[in-house]
């Protein structure tokens, strides 16, 4: 998970250097390299995933309520750098329904996460409600558009007493007892988020299948700095996914995806795709694994595997750091996984046997 970043106003000794170099040439490189990465100013980020197609709550507002079911719930799970730092982990989970209230297009939602980051304990957590309106179109309602809307809260907080400052060091080694030579405003900040989407899908026939959305997240550009002194406001992140299922046999799909996001000066493009193979799918039930290879470009290449079972779709894929950081991850990025469970009101098997009156 490459995150975006922004400058923000406080000292990159914020994000804390964990030891003193010790002789060893590694872990002078190390030290060094963490001192590139701290050096400067620290960074405001926007969370998001390697299974970007796992993750519909985290990549648009539009993709809430666009499955086939009442219900749905999902979860994800990522760490990473644990080769480099402390590792930075990162949990999620949402869920949204479809046709509330018996009104065909209308869905709901909710998603929340939480993110802790490296040995400053810089914690990220999340929470929002969306809602969205599908219109469907077409000779056989084939088409939809999709528009979405998220509103929600995010607290940012950090655990100063978990750095290590220049000045605690005597001469020797690490002092505690001494000061930090710092002057900290505040430990936390919160601020309200709102991100619209909009989504538009073609599904000719049942597994062949065309998607693309264009989502804003941050529209108020609300102020992430923990300095009272120095506002950092955390600039609009513009997110644009195209996908496709396309069957190539009786068994065989290929699942081609791309996303490609930009914040402020940075950019990220994902491309890639999965082949899915069927080893069910008659009477309502599907079963099918999937494999694939996937690329964030100018920073890492991840495999991924996921697996069907009727209304559960798991997904896990790993990162292989291909970046600057690659000398001291030695290749190494991050695990993630996910779980996406979907609930019908009616049985998806219809009854296959049927008790008839005795005949006289």
């Amino acid at each position: 998970m490459m995150r975006f970043q922004k400058p923000q106003a406080f000292s990159l000794k914020l994000q804390a250097l964990s030891r003193r170099p010790t002789g060893n040439k590694l872990v002078a490189y190390g030290w060094w390299l963490m001192a590139v990465f701290t050096c400067g100013k620290a960074q405001a980020q926007d969370i998001h995933f390697s299974q970007f197609f796992n993750a519909p709550y985290a990549q648009s507002p539009a993709n809430i309520g666009q499955f086939t079911g009442d219900y749905r719930v999902g979860a994800i799970y990522r760490q990473q750098w644990r080769s480099v730092t402390v590792p930075y982990s990162t949990f999620g989970i949402g869920g949204d329904a479809a046709h509330v209230l018996g009104v065909n297009g209308l869905g709901i939602g909710a998603w929340i996460y939480n993110d802790k980051a490296g040995t400053s304990h810089l914690n990220t957590f999340h929470a929002d409600l969306g809602a969205s309106w599908t219109q469907r179109f077409g000779e056989a309602n084939d088409q939809a558009l999709t528009f979405g809307v998220q509103g929600g809260f995010t607290s940012v907080s950090i655990d100063y007493n978990s750095l290590r400052f220049d000045s605690q060091y005597n001469g020797f080694t690490y002092d505690p007892s001494l000061g930090t030579g710092e002057q900290f405003t505040r430990t936390s900040r919160g601020h309200p988020d709102l991100h619209a989407g909009i989504g538009y899908a073609y599904t000719p026939e049942a597994r062949r299948k065309y998607t693309a959305g264009l989502a804003f997240f941050n529209l108020t550009t609300p102020n992430t700095s923990l300095f009272d002194d120095a506002a950092s406001p955390l600039d609009l992140r513009t997110l644009v996914h195209v996908g496709a299922q396309l069957p190539v046999s009786e068994k065989v799909d290929i699942l081609p995806k791309v996303q490609w996001q930009a914040q402020g000066k940075f950019r990220e493009l994902d491309l890639g795709g999965a082949v899915r193979y069927i080893m069910l799918d008659r009477w309502g039930l599907v079963r099918a694994v999937q494999g694939g290879l996937f690329m964030r470009a100018k920073d890492a290449g991840y495999v991924y595997a996921g697996l069907e079972h009727d209304d559960w779709t798991f997904g896990l894929s790993y990162d292989i750091n291909m970046s600057r950081l690659e000398p001291a991850s030695r290749n190494r990025g991050g695990v993630e996984v996910t779980a996406i469970k979907i609930f019908r009101k009616k049985p998806a098997v219809p009854v296959r046997y049927k008790a008839c009156p005795t005949q006289m």
